[in-house]
């Protein structure tokens, strides 16, 4: 079941037998697991941060000139820099366990006299809390990769952090499918792309949504002969350029897309709290019988510069 929007009660959080298992499309966070474990998470020190500063050399030359012209002073040239920011967005979740319901620990049904010892004696609140911390985790890998940014502009505005994937400000090395069927061929002219920007590459990664597993192990996949083991499940890939890519799939991916980031340049990242917390869990009472709070934290991605990633879009 989804989320509801309401205070546990012990008539709407019923109490159940047995091992409670996480189910669903958030269940898997491995690009945010992957990169967090990586480099690790980012403290900014700002709302909007710098996430670098680029710049670049022109086009290779064959710079001759004669003997005479060596005499005089060469032509000034610089190359400008061109700061790329992201900034961290406000996430928050406030939950809620009515005091019965904390002390209702046993009770199984809402309208019968039955209860049982088995029943699992946590605390609501708790078991919420961490829940609330699971699915921040969603929302953060989600915002990585998906976001769309909104920049600082007032105390009204809902700014939100840049993704891999937004228009504006992700990654610039774009290939449009044009609604055509993954393949091999828009693949590599990802890759020639990506290497038309000299993108290092040094930890390089695809991402897909589920629906392209299968379409990644029919383009590269080899299944050895045996009469005991079948079938192909793809973890690691070689590009052409790129070398060996890692495969993750993750349901946090936008659908219709393929992403070929660099881990090396990816990192999560947070803005501390006023006291050091980078994410804050607090427990407050506002003379309600129930327990309340909230866990907050300060998030976005720093993936160094836009032109060391790029994505298909508009897959079939």
């Amino acid at each position: 079941m989804a989320s509801t929007e309401a205070t546990m009660e012990s008539y709407n959080d019923i109490n159940v037998l047995g091992q409670v298992l996480q189910v669903g499309a958030g269940r898997r966070t491995p690009f945010f697991a992957t990169a967090g474990g990586l480099g690790g998470v980012l403290r900014v020190p700002a709302q909007q941060f710098a996430m670098s500063a680029n710049y670049s050399l022109d086009a290779g030359s064959q710079n001759a000139i004669d003997e005479t012209a060596s005499l005089s002073a060469a032509t000034a040239k610089f190359y400008a820099k061109a700061q790329e920011y992201n900034a961290v967005q406000i996430a928050k979740y406030g939950f809620a366990s009515s005091h019965l319901n904390e002390a209702n620990r046993t009770q199984l049904s809402n309208t019968n006299a039955v209860f049982s010892s088995d029943a699992p004696q946590t605390s609501e609140f708790d078991r919420a809390a961490a829940n609330a911390m699971a699915q921040m985790v969603v929302d953060w890998e989600f915002t990585m990769l998906q976001g769309t940014r909104v920049a600082r502009s007032a105390n009204d505005t809902d700014v939100a952090a840049g993704g891999l994937l937004d228009a504006t400000m992700g990654a610039i090395s774009k290939v449009n499918a044009n609604s055509a069927k993954l393949s091999k061929a828009l693949i590599d002219q990802l890759v020639e792309t990506i290497a038309g920007y000299d993108a290092p590459m040094q930890e390089p990664v695809i991402v897909i949504p589920p629906a392209y597993v299968n379409d990644l192990n029919d383009i590269y996949g080899f299944a050895e002969q045996s009469r005991s083991v079948g079938g192909v499940n793809l973890s690691q890939i070689f590009l052409p350029i790129i070398g060996q890519a890692s495969v993750i799939w993750t349901n946090q991916m936008k659908a219709n897309n393929l992403l070929i980031a660099d881990l090396a340049y990816i990192k999560p990242a947070v803005l501390p709290h006023a006291n050091g917390e980078d994410v804050l869990m607090a427990e407050y009472s506002d003379g309600g019988s129930a327990r309340k709070g909230y866990i907050e934290g300060y998030i976005g991605v720093d993936f160094g510069s836009r032109y060391y990633h790029g994505f298909i879009y508009g897959l079939a």
